[in-house]
């Protein structure tokens, strides 16, 4: 009573409130709230109760049998911590990253409370000294976030809040999602390690999951352990992020980044601006790569090597030694380190992660995990591309020289993703490992250059824009149709010995492998053959795409060489064209699609040479697919096969893109020559079976 009449001095207003007895209830259920949640806040004496173990660190913790408990410290309140995990070891897996928590702010809205802010940072105002950044700071209101009772206040008033369930059967802080990992017992589940390190704190917590029976049941461990349960060790970490002034270099979109979108209103006064930063890792320091100890030692220097490759280009942008590679000790907690690099024998293949802040994209930790068996599809894949200029992978299949550079490779592209870039951009060739290129250079540069004098964000895009002005170089970056053919050529070889290469000594595993690898190099000649066929319609010069014409003519329409292996097609292994044919299907699509083909028109009106056309593209391809309509050419069954293809996806091209009328129209003009051109070699062609095939076609196009 006392305090509500604190709140109305009148006491007529009291009595109208009365009378409005909804209101009188709902104050009072306030008030009753507000007044269990003080008294639920202990003193700090009857809390530390005796056999309670204080840890001292960053961030506190105070452990009660099996209760733990989180001190906030009182000045870190309104600070961003980040939270995230990964499993330790379990079910086959080593160090593999989970989805975290992420970055959150620290929030205190009452005594009782602690609140895990998540903002949204998908509306900005970049320009500290914009007119609108108090407005909009008023007008963007973020929610509160996840809240945490406060049990007491420690003797120094820091906020303690219990954890405990978080940690043991929680999926708040952090969750995994493996279909091979099944229900939690979070009865035999316990935290095992508290482990305080100079940014936070680590949780190491065993947990008990239930197990797919077949993957298990000739293992010992799905016996002796309790209820046929396997233990999964999993750390949790939090870790204070230091206050500095953000550093955020906003995007290009000539420098290929991963990037975070957002609404900026501070570029234009009437509109809000569409853009971008790019991720990048914060370089005052070196990025440190640990590797697990248990990371077999033959093929360490190969990742060491892939990794360090690319302090070339760190130091031309002005950053010496910013990576740097060790073996982690046994005082070394790998959930806590910002970058490791672990080996396990699950989900063969590799595999990396990252984290980063959501407002300014810094990357604040990274995995790389190699799965046990990560060697087999790319030591076939190096064979088909590489085999005839590399006698190693001929000799030996599974030649431990070939296969670290492979993964020294692999690193190399995996560590570029993990630095920000978006693609592929280092670059090897058959026999060499690889080395970082001038694009790796320049995406670097752009992105870690540390310029100075630049005022804001915006000032130092524009510098770097202009530099980029001056370094990028003009023209395409896809590769020539030679390139193509060369790779064509090479595949060839190897495909005519594929099967003396795999059955070397008389071995023989029943034509399995040997399918497989086979399989793999028809969809790789399928590929090649796209490959020639992108450079039609594309800002290549004229010459370049009337020679990839040729090529195709050279490789698909009338090859010298078949492309197959004569064991497989004579055991009737498998089936050449089942494989081949669907790869043409996209391959004729892309030739004739609307974009294709607008782009050969409009290259043949706006070029100041003369342009590749559309009337030199249907020249070409009826030159070679269809022998120029010379009557007096044979035609094998398999370039029939081809035609067919070839005029079933320009009649689906036509029939899907009915409302480009003038694109579309060019191609059924097209389509009635076609006719009138077949008509004719229907009656006059030497071979019967054409004359058919000509019939055929003549009633699809009808």
């Amino acid at each position: 009573r006392v305090l509500f009449r604190s709140y109305f001095k009148d006491e007529k207003q009291i009595k109208r409130l009365m009378n409005k007895r909804k209101y009188v209830i709902i104050i009072l259920l306030c008030m009753a709230a507000w007044l269990q949640a003080q008294d639920s806040v202990k003193a700090f004496d009857e809390f530390f109760v005796t056999g309670m173990k204080k840890i001292e660190g960053v961030f506190p913790v105070y452990v009660a049998e099996k209760e733990v408990y989180l001190e906030i410290p009182r000045e870190y309140i309104g600070r961003e911590i980040e939270v995230r995990g990964q499993i330790d070891r379990g079910f086959d897996l080593l160090n593999r990253p989970v989805t975290g928590l992420g970055v959150v702010r620290i929030m205190s809205p009452d005594k009782a409370t602690i609140c895990f802010q998540k903002p949204f940072y998908t509306e900005r105002i970049l320009d500290e000294k914009s007119v609108y950044q108090r407005s909009f700071s008023l007008s963007n209101i973020q929610p509160a976030g996840d809240s945490y009772p406060v049990v007491a206040y420690s003797k120094e008033q820091g906020a303690i809040i219990r954890i405990t369930k978080y940690l043991i059967n929680g999926n708040d802080w952090f969750s995994y999602n493996h279909g091979f990992i099944r229900s939690l017992v979070p009865e035999l589940s316990e935290v095992t390690k508290i482990h305080p390190f100079e940014g936070g704190v680590s949780f190491t917590v065993r947990r008990y999951h239930g197990v797919e029976a077949e993957r298990y049941m000739f293992s010992s461990s799905a016996i002796i352990l309790p209820e046929g349960s396997i233990p999964l060790e999993v750390t949790c970490v939090v870790r204070l992020l230091p206050q500095k002034k953000d550093q955020i270099r906003l995007a290009d979109h000539r420098i290929p980044y991963q990037t975070l979108t957002f609404k900026d209103y501070s570029q234009d006064p009437y509109c809000m601006v569409e853009d971008s930063l790019i991720l990048r890792w914060d370089m005052s320091k070196p990025l440190i790569f640990y590797v697990d100890t248990l990371f077999p030692k033959e093929y360490f220097q190969a990742v060491k090597e892939g990794i360090l490759v690319w302090n070339t280009a760190f130091r031309k942008a002005g950053i010496r030694d910013a990576l740097q590679v060790k073996y982690a000790d046994s005082k070394i907690v790998p959930a806590e380190q910002r970058a490791f690099v672990s080996y396990d024998l699950m989900m063969p293949g590799i595999k990396s992660d990252f984290t980063c802040h959501p407002r300014t994209g810094e990357i604040l930790s990274c995995r790389v995990n190699i799965g046990h068996g990560f060697q087999k599809g790319k030591l076939d894949d190096y064979l088909l591309s590489c085999g005839a200029s590399d006698p190693r992978i001929i000799a030996d299949r599974y030649a431990k020289e070939v296969e670290k550079e492979l993964l020294q490779n692999e690193i190399t592209g995996e560590i570029g993703h993990l630095l920000g870039l978006r693609g592929n951009l280092s670059k090897n060739s058959c026999g060499t490992t690889v080395k970082v290129g001038e694009d790796a250079c320049r995406a670097i540069y752009f992105g870690y250059n540390p310029l100075k004098g630049s005022r804001n964000c915006y000032d130092e895009r524009e510098q770097l824009r202009r530099w980029i002005d001056k370094n990028l170089p003009d023209g395409t970056h896809s590769l020539p149709p030679s390139d193509y053919a060369a790779k064509v050529s090479n595949l060839q070889i190897i495909l005519n010995q594929l099967d003396k290469i795999v059955y070397k000594g008389g071995k023989r595993d029943k034509g399995s492998s040997l399918t497989d690898i086979y399989r793999k190099a028809i969809r790789q000649y399928g590929s090649y053959l796209m490959g020639i066929a992108e450079t039609v319609g594309s800002s290549q010069p004229a010459d370049a795409q009337h020679q990839a014409m040729l090529e195709l003519d050279n490789y698909l329409f009338h090859p010298v060489e078949k492309m197959e292996c004569t064991y497989v097609k004579e055991n009737l292994l498998e089936a050449r064209n089942n494989i081949l044919y669907p790869e043409l299907v996209k391959m004729f699509k892309h030739l004739l699609s609307i974009e294709t083909i607008s782009a050969l028109r409009l290259q043949a009106l706006h070029s100041n040479q003369k342009g590749y056309s559309d009337d030199d593209f249907f020249r070409d391809l009826y030159k070679g697919l269809f022998n120029d309509f010379d009557p007096s050419a044979a035609v094998s069954y398999e370039q029939m096969d081809i035609q067919l293809i070839c005029l079933d996806a320009w009649l689906d091209i036509i029939q899907e893109n009915a409302k480009h009328t003038s694109t579309t129209k060019r191609l059924k003009d097209e389509l009635h020559s076609l006719y009138n051109r077949l008509e004719k070699l229907s009656t006059i062609h030497p071979q019967a079976e054409v004359r058919d095939m000509y019939t055929l076609l003549m009633g699809r196009i009808k």
